[in-house]
């Protein structure tokens, strides 16, 4: 179990501005970034990429394999609602192996399809119209998760939380994973763990970030909780050098 250290002081300015700079460029921004996906002009056609993206990425697959999947995907032209829906789920699977993803392809092939077709007919193919229809952010989660009755909520959470700023009711909670890598930063301590949405991204928007976006920082504090400090991969982790737990395990044991 992650050992949650007691901080006595919060980060000072310089070593808020470290944690953000230094977390983004060792663990990477957010994944629509990395696809070359742009969320921000809301656009429904990049959106819809991105929520392909999302469902491949919250599959229990590799990231890397969901990726190389998107990009198969992306090849054949099947990154537009219509084609995608009507597509066949045994090719659909075949393209997923091709890029790797050897457990559960045929599921996820499914989960993907059916997603689409029901956005489809629900939707209008516009995802961009779930969102308008939805009455809040609980209503905005459903709706996305009843598409086609198969989309995961991790699936649904990792594709929330880089939407956060571009659809006005993406306002998913910070994960667990983000909240202990923020408790380890030293960016949170157990008594701000309740507000630790409110912290997270109050000490991103005060410091300078040269055109990252805070959905980025948020995506990097996942992949820390997720890769390393749920882990205990102390040794390993790339930001150990600005990590207060491990400063505390070490003064503890002098």
């Amino acid at each position: 179990m992650l050992k949650e250290p007691v901080l006595e002081r919060r980060l000072t300015e310089a070593e808020a501005s470290a944690v953000c700079s230094v977390l983004v460029t060792r663990l990477g921004g957010s994944y629509s970034r990395l696809l070359g996906i742009k969320l921000a002009g809301m656009e429904s056609d990049e959106t819809f990429k991105w929520f392909v993206a999302a469902i491949l990425l919250g599959s229990p697959v590799r990231a890397g394999s969901a990726l190389a999947a998107f990009r198969q995907l992306e090849s054949r032209g099947l990154l537009e609602p219509r084609s995608l829906a009507s597509a066949d789920e045994t090719l659909l699977a075949e393209l997923l192996l091709d890029a790797g993803v050897t457990g559960y392809t045929r599921r996820i092939a499914a989960t993907v399809r059916r997603a689409v077709e029901s956005l489809v007919v629900d939707y209008e193919a516009d995802i961009n119209r779930l969102h308008f229809f939805a009455e809040d952010e609980d209503d905005l989660i459903r709706r996305l998760r009843q598409l086609g009755r198969t989309v995961p909520l991790r699936a649904v959470n990792l594709f929330l939380r880089e939407m956060r700023g571009v659809w006005e009711k993406a306002q998913p909670g910070l994960s667990r994973a983000a909240i202990d890598a923020a408790c380890c930063l030293g960016v949170i301590d157990d008594d701000s763990r309740g507000e630790a949405a409110e912290v997270v991204r109050a000490m991103w928007h005060r410091t300078g970030h040269g055109g990252r976006t805070y959905a980025d920082f948020e995506v990097a504090l996942v992949r820390l909780g997720e890769n390393y400090c749920g882990m205990r991969r102390c040794i390993l982790c790339p930001m150990g050098k600005l990590c207060v737990s491990r400063t505390a395990d070490l003064e503890a044991r002098i």
